[in-house]
């Protein structure tokens, strides 16, 4: 029989496994989970609003993977439901962390991977990532994190979908947001006002002209559909990547050398 005695083994097979898993989910948060679009702020003026804002939320489920109890076999649990997010770890407050010192003192179970994950950087500063996942989750209407202490084997925090993403009828079935509204809006938008320039363009209309003008020019950039509809970079991307997803256009070839293609 032959033995063979690794130093360190279950620290290299953490380190490999995070290693690998992390970017995944770093891009899974990102493409999957954070859906963003552009409110009207002022007839200029958009902000990008997300159903769940990226950074973080990913701070949250990485605290989740940093302070797990890995000699338990219960994995990380991650629940998306219409009205919230769900994230819990196995492991309850660890160390000198109580309730009532939460967060404002941090311990780890496994001080390395805490290291490494900051070194990486997929957690923020030691025990400054809780008050600014609370700062950015305000500023994008979903309120503050609540966090569950009371499961005595497991750590549990709920997100709350942002408030501010749902209004004005965007994202969800409502009648301002059915097709007939929509094109009711529309042709209202057609008819002369007192004051045009208060008018404010919806979705549909801005993607219909970014359809007009790559049927023009196939070869438009981001940046000529930014000057020639006065729209902020973030603004076009969100546009062009829904149109993308409709099926009403796609990419083909490189982002300079490449054009658009209208699919019919």
């Amino acid at each position: 029989m032959f033995f063979c005695y690794i130093p360190n083994f279950q620290r290299y097979f953490l380190h490999r496994t995070h290693v690998k898993s992390l970017p995944k989910i770093d891009t899974f948060i990102e493409t999957s989970v954070s859906t963003k679009r552009p409110i009207p702020v002022s007839v200029l003026r958009e902000e990008i609003v997300s159903t769940y804002p990226y950074w973080a939320t990913r701070e949250l489920l990485m605290n989740a993977i940093m302070h797990r109890d890995y000699d338990s076999n219960s994995p990380i649990q991650f629940y998306e439901y219409d009205n919230r997010i769900e994230i819990q770890n196995p492991g309850g407050l660890y160390g000198k962390v109580s309730p009532e010192n939460f967060p404002n003192v941090s311990d780890y179970r496994i001080p390395f991977i805490a290291e490494a994950m900051k070194v990486l950087g997929y957690v923020n500063r030691f025990s400054r990532g809780v008050y600014r996942v609370q700062k950015e989750l305000k500023e994008n209407g979903n309120g503050e994190a609540h966090f569950d202490f009371s499961l005595r084997t497991a750590f549990r925090v709920v997100e709350n979908i942002s408030k501010k993403y749902f209004e004005e009828g965007f994202g969800a079935d409502t009648p301002e947001n059915t097709q007939e509204h929509l094109e009711d809006r529309e042709n209202a938008q057609k008819t002369p006002r007192k004051n045009p320039e208060n008018t404010q363009k919806t979705p549909r209309n801005v993607q219909n002209e970014i359809i007009e003008l790559i049927r023009l020019n196939p070869l438009i950039t981001r940046r000529e559909l930014e000057a020639l509809l006065n729209r902020t970079p973030d603004s076009i991307k969100y546009h062009l990547s829904q149109l993308t997803k409709k099926g009403f256009i796609k990419r083909e070839g490189s982002d300079r050398a490449g054009k658009w293609i209208i699919i019919e």
